[in-house]
């Protein structure tokens, strides 16, 4: 567990950014809106964006997960109907399209996407009506935290960029969520986030 956390209101993404990185600790299963420099119950998108060749690094320290990684745009999303952080989402830009693959081959060994998913994403039948689109994986909790996977591709590009999100509220960390998340890919229908 760190001996700090990072904010997410104005003055502690300038001070990520002065830094060049920042520490959330996520470790809770219930992680205070206000524990991060957030309103409480509030519908928002806290969202820190560099240039792209100056990412910042953000550790994270998940409730069964450590992860740091190097990021130019990063968000904590929080809504009025709860008062915890609901989500995180940072994005990972790849050079083309084996990198891409290669990159979506270590995110389902950290995370471990649904065998459906994976071959839909094998298969690539997607890619066969346009020049550039987006791909879900789905929902992965190899780990015991939920991470959400969209892949956004294009064709014949260097720019390959892979979203990640990391579902923090504590109805992700039920067992019965978490085992339809592993056999799916997803949360059940009409689960409550806050795990009431």
């Amino acid at each position: 567990m760190g001996t700090s956390t990072s904010m997410m209101d104005k003055a502690g993404i300038k001070k990520i950014k002065a830094d060049g990185g920042g520490r959330f600790d996520l470790s809770a299963t219930s992680v205070p809106q206000e524990s991060v420099g957030l309103a409480p119950h509030a519908n928002d998108v806290a969202y820190l964006a560099t240039d792209i060749d100056k990412p910042v690094k953000i550790t994270l320290e998940l409730p069964h997960d450590t992860l740091t990684v190097k990021t130019s745009d990063f968000k904590m999303s929080t809504y009025s109907t709860s008062p915890f952080v609901d989500t995180v989402t940072w994005f990972e830009p790849v050079d083309g399209l084996d990198a891409l693959d290669a990159a979506v081959a270590a995110a389902n060994e950290h995370f471990g996407f649904s065998h459906t998913n994976l071959a839909a994403w094998e298969a690539k039948d997607f890619m066969s009506a346009g020049s550039k689109g987006q791909q879900s994986l789905g929902m992965g909790v190899k780990n015991g935290t939920a991470v959400y996977l969209l892949v956004y591709w294009k064709k014949d590009s260097p720019a390959q960029v892979l979203q990640f999100s990391a579902l923090i509220a504590p109805g992700y960390y039920k067992p019965e969520v978490q085992a339809e998340i592993a056999e799916y890919g997803r949360a059940p229908i009409g689960f409550d986030a806050d795990g009431e």
